[in-house]
């Protein structure tokens, strides 16, 4: 559940940068990338769709995603998001140990890294 709610949060705030965020709408220029989270079993999942000036967020899996990011289990996927604003090698960690696997273009994860400076709270303006 918390899990759901978190990318359900991502989405609402992925949305709204979109639409009142000039740094993070260049960040999307030349952009069509499709990327899903969910756990190993698929529930839950969502997926967030950018686009040039555009976030479209829903929920589910998308058929044919740029790239997945799949978590063992939602409590897994809650404490892993939680910490890596504390610890930006808790994925890193997480993949290692088999617990986080990636589905897809590794590159696109990497920009939307680029992408958490806009975020998290008190982020780029």
């Amino acid at each position: 559940m918390k899990f759901a709610l978190v990318l359900l949060i991502l989405g609402w705030r992925l949305r709204w940068l979109a639409w009142r965020n000039e740094g993070f709408r260049k960040q999307l220029e030349n952009r069509n990338v499709v990327m899903q989270w969910r756990t190993f079993s698929g529930k839950p999942g969502r997926w967030f769709h950018f686009t040039p000036g555009k976030v479209v967020a829903r929920g589910g899996l998308n058929p044919s995603p740029t790239v997945t990011l799949n978590f063992k289990d939602a409590d897994y996927a809650f404490a892993t998001l939680k910490q890596a604003g504390k610890n930006q090698m808790a994925f890193m960690e997480g993949m290692q140990a088999g617990d986080i696997k990636i589905e897809g273009d590794p590159g696109q994860l990497m920009w939307f890294m680029t992408l958490m400076k806009f975020i998290m709270p008190g982020g780029k303006k």
